[in-house]
C-alpha cells in the first residue's frame, strides 16, 4: 500500500479514483445522497496534497445514520463511530483499500457549504492555492510524526483562506455547482 502520510504532487489519476468510488456510492445510496463531491486538496489541480481521496455525501438529515450506514459500508467502508466531529459521520477504507475519506453532512449545513465553497474558491486563486500548498509542506516537514500538530497546525492558514473566500463569494454570488457524480 502506498504511503499516504506525506504531501504528493498533484496527480490528475485523483480525478478518476473519486469519480470510480463516487459512481458506486451514487448507485449504492441512489436520492438518499443529495450530493457527492470530491473535496479536498486532491480535487484541486495543481495543489499539492496528501494522496487521500476525500469525498463528502450531502444527506437531508444527518441524525438518520440508518438510512445511509449500510450502503456505504456495502462499498466497503467502516463507519468510525469514534468520529469527536459532530458535523459530520465519518467512514473509512476497509483495512487493505486504498486511503479514502468519506465525510457524510447534512445538505445546507455550514460545514458542508464551507467545505465546497473552500474547494471552489481554491481552484479560481492559484496564489492562495500556492500559499495553502507551501504551508502544508512547512508543516509536514515539521511535523511527520505528529499528525494531530500537523492538522492543527493547517488552522491559521484554512481560515484566512476562509476569509477570502467568504468575501470572493459575496462578490460573485457563489452557489455550489452540480454534484459530481
Amino acid at each position: 500500500m502506498e504511503e499516504q502520510w506525506r504531501i504528493a504532487t498533484h496527480d490528475p489519476a485523483w480525478r478518476s479514483l473519486f469519480l470510480e468510488t463516487g459512481s458506486r456510492l451514487r448507485e449504492a445510496l441512489g436520492e438518499k445522497a443529495l450530493r457527492i463531491d470530491h473535496v479536498g486538496s486532491t480535487t484541486i489541480t495543481g495543489l499539492d496534497a496528501k494522496p487521500i481521496i476525500d469525498i463528502q455525501i450531502s444527506v437531508l438529515h444527518l441524525d438518520n445514520l440508518p438510512n445511509f450506514q449500510l450502503d456505504i459500508e456495502r462499498v466497503g467502508f467502516v463507519f468510525r463511530e469514534d468520529n469527536p466531529d459532530q458535523s459530520k459521520r465519518y467512514f473509512r477504507e476497509a483495512p487493505g483499500n486504498r486511503r479514502t475519506h468519506v465525510h457524510v453532512r447534512q445538505a445546507g449545513s455550514f460545514s458542508e457549504q464551507m467545505t465546497l465553497l473552500f474547494r471552489d474558491y481554491l481552484r479560481e486563486h492559484p496564489l492562495d492555492c500556492l500559499k495553502y500548498a507551501e504551508e502544508k509542506h512547512r508543516l509536514m516537514r515539521l511535523y511527520k510524526e505528529q499528525r494531530s500538530k500537523y492538522v492543527e497546525g493547517k488552522g491559521p492558514v484554512v481560515w484566512e483562506i476562509l476569509q477570502k473566500a467568504h468575501l470572493w463569494s459575496q462578490e460573485v454570488g457563489w452557489k455550489p455547482a452540480d454534484s459530481d457524480v
